[in-house]
């Protein structure tokens, strides 16, 4: 029977005295270092006392608040604590805390955004060093995490940080990785320093706020009062916060605080005794051993209850087992009830988790998790970083394959066959961090096209974005054409590459303001944002052919109508007549009725306010590289 404890581990303060705990079972002899400040030489060790579960505990008396700590293991290393929820600059030394003298005034009282439908959601991913570090930003706290919710700033008017996102109309901020890791310098004079970037997947330890995005990374309850005025910052503005975490691997093997104080234990092996690689980074976290999965799911606790977070994405999810992930939803579920949680349903290398047990494509079924839809964003647009062209840019060799993303992925029919029970399982997205940001595989794969169909090209894929069943997912710049100059992977590149320019806005206002509009279309429509797959095959019906048109139309059964909506991927314009919306509304809805009218909602502008009028006296005409939205009424 493998070992377990349920009890707290880690440095548990109070006033009068900290208990120390740690899991080492094959270990002998583990100590106690403890020093009054991050850099002091001197120490005293206190021996711990191993129960019966591998438990390595000592109590020490005293108001240790502020004190360092590392655990001596048999005499020959010196680790931190993998629960430590504080560390010294760059993570050489643990920290206690009392978290009580963390939060910032009102935090505690501070209302979060109500509770909302995941496919009411619209997620925006973003690296703190990228929103703030530009110029133009104009932000004061550059590089920072209270950067990210300094309010009223703007480059030549137009508003840029978190005022840029309440203009634009996000419900969650998905924040890349602001857990502590190791490949960054986190001295401030060094936060601006081009060759000290890294996107933060090189994780050490999961409970730190990272030190190189805070103001004063070694001063260890600031680090988290600031993340705690930013989550109150995003929350006071109406958006919840999710946080990036990376569980599937560490960025040290055998030599990381996991291995040292048990040894072979956290990680999955081979037969032969090697470390599996199926992270592709050197290791990946075996989440089936019970101490390892406890350590996630305190983890996943700890933020959500000291930090009060909305929400996880997991990276390479599906290395963490699928019972994991369903403890995990469960337990976070009864802290709060909308919690929003989806991730990559893929690895990077072999594993020995068995397959069945894989956190992929089907396991998230009625789970009330997502994954990453590489399915509908591959259809979309093409290839992360080749040449090979999606529907968007006129392979209709992928339609089918888009419709099935624009019906939630669910089991729509025979023909289109996803892989959700629910809309809600399905992260939907075009790029995000990793690969060719949108602007860049456009421009590789269409190098001669001018600027303005570059435009044309990139509203059009985000217009099939927003209007699909399931969760929308953006990531930060494409809303104004951001590129990284063809940089497929940007992970450690300098700043020059990664910070957002945000005079690009000011440029392409046209591009913003469309997708800005997208985004207000969709709040106002619920009959985007369908969540069971009865009501979607119910309610949204597939046209069977356009004439002299190959494109995508369907329709989706509103409250007082229809809604008709055209993906015209054509190079010339199309034309659906009146007689053929008729034929698709008798026969998929309403066998007979008198007449209908057609008014037009959305076109390639955006949101029409204006005359509603059909724009073609036989029928809906819809421009080319283009979506169309119409209002169908039935007179019966």
């Amino acid at each position: 029977m493998e070992l377990y404890c349920d009890k707290e581990l880690g440095a548990i303060y109070q006033s009068n005295k900290t208990i120390f705990r740690t899991f080492a079972p094959d270990k002998n002899n583990i100590k106690l270092r403890l020093f009054k400040d991050a850099l002091s030489l001197e120490f005293t060790e206190y021996r711990m006392i191993k129960d019966l579960n591998g438990i390595f505990e000592v109590e020490i008396n005293g108001d240790l608040d502020e004190y360092y700590y590392t655990y001596i293991v048999e005499n020959e290393y010196e680790v931190t604590d993998p629960y430590s929820i504080a560390s010294s600059i760059n993570s050489n030394r643990s920290c206690i805390l009392d978290l009580s003298k963390t939060n910032p005034e009102g935090f505690l009282q501070h209302k979060e955004p109500p509770i909302i439908n995941p496919t009411d959601s619209i997620i925006y991913e973003v690296h703190v060093k990228d929103f703030t570090s530009h110029p133009t930003s104009n932000i004061t706290n550059k590089a920072s995490l209270i950067g990210m919710v300094e309010e009223n700033t703007q480059y030549n008017g137009y508003k840029t940080g978190i005022d840029h996102l309440v203009e634009l109309g996000i419900t969650h901020v998905h924040l890349m990785p602001i857990y502590d890791y190791l490949t960054v310098r986190e001295e401030r004079e060094f936060a601006f320093d081009d060759d000290n970037y890294n996107w933060g997947y090189d994780p050490e330890l999961y409970n730190v706020v990272e030190g190189s995005l805070v103001l004063y990374p070694d001063e260890p309850k600031k680090r988290i009062l600031e993340f705690k005025k930013a989550i109150m910052g995003f929350h006071e503005k109406g958006i919840k916060v999710v946080m990036d975490v990376v569980y599937n691997h560490t960025f040290r093997g055998k030599v990381s605080n996991f291995n040292v104080l048990a040894t072979n234990y956290y990680y999955r092996q081979w037969p032969d005794g090697t470390f599996s690689n199926g992270s592709g980074c050197g290791n990946e976290f075996d989440t089936q051993k019970p101490m390892a999965r406890k350590f996630i799911i305190d983890s996943l606790k700890y933020w959500v209850k000291e930090f009060r977070v909305d929400g996880f994405r997991f990276d390479l999810m599906a290395l963490i087992d699928i019972d994991t992930i369903e403890m995990a939803v469960k337990e976070l579920r009864e802290i709060k009830p909308d919690i929003l949680i989806y991730g990559e349903p893929w690895m990077a290398d072999n594993t020995p988790l068995p397959s069945n047990k894989t956190t992929s494509k089907g396991t998230q079924s009625k789970m009330s998790f997502a994954l990453f839809n590489d399915n509908f964003r591959n259809a979309v647009k093409g290839d992360n970083d080749g040449y090979y062209l999606g529907f968007a840019q006129g392979n209709l060799d992928e339609i089918r394959n888009v419709e099935t993303g624009i019906a939630g992925s669910i089991f729509y029919d025979t023909a289109r066959i996803g892989f959700t029970q629910k809309a809600r399982e399905t992260i939907n997205y075009v790029n995000s961090h990793d690969n060719l940001i949108l602007q860049d595989k456009i421009l590789k794969v269409f190098p001669n096209k001018t600027e303005a169909e570059i435009k044309n090209y990139n509203k059009f894929i985000h217009s099939i974005l927003f209007l699909s069943q399931g969760i929308p997912f953006i990531h930060a710049g494409n809303e104004f054409l951001r590129s990284k100059n063809g940089n497929h992977n940007s992970y450690n590149a300098p700043l020059k590459i990664n910070a957002i320019d945000w005079s690009l806005k000011e440029k392409n206002i046209d591009v913003y303001n469309y997708i800005k509009e997208l985004i207000e279309f969709r709040k106002a429509n619920e009959a985007f944002r369908l969540d069971d797959d009865d009501e979607i095959r119910e309610k949204l019906k597939f046209f069977k052919h356009v004439e002299n048109c190959p494109t995508i139309a369907y329709t989706i059964k509103s409250k007082d109508g229809f809604l008709l909506v055209i993906h015209n991927a054509n190079r010339t314009s199309c034309l659906l007549t009146y007689q053929n919306i008729k034929n698709h509304i008798a026969e998929c809805y309403l066998e007979k009725f008198k007449d209908m009218t057609v008014g037009i909602l959305f076109d390639e502008n955006g949101i029409v306010r204006g005359n509603i009028n059909s724009n073609h006296p036989h029928g809906v005409q819809t421009k080319a590289i283009s979506t169309y939205v119409y209002k169908v009424n039935v007179i019966e």
